[in-house]
């Protein structure tokens, strides 16, 4: 999957919960730290990436309410549960 298509669709799911600018500031920083490249992403890369924002998103909205996000999320674009 190409990493930009992707990492918009997780910024537009995320974005009404934190912002868009922090959502697209994790994202990028996530993405820096797992060696995602701007080109393409894994499956596996991409499973780590929603697992990571997940976690985070723990703080602002609480456990359940994030996992059910990250669950829709890992869905549509394929990622590993």
């Amino acid at each position: 999957m190409v990493t930009a298509v992707a990492v918009q669709e997780i910024v537009s799911a995320i974005t009404p919960l934190i912002g868009e600018n922090m959502a697209r500031s994790a994202a990028r920083v996530h993405c820096e730290k797992l060696g995602i490249a701007e080109s393409h992403v894994t499956r596996e890369q991409l499973a780590m990436l929603i697992s990571r924002l997940e976690t985070g998103l723990h703080v602002f909205v609480g456990r359940d309410k994030a996992l059910s996000l990250m669950a829709g999320l890992r869905e549509r674009l394929g990622g590993q549960p």
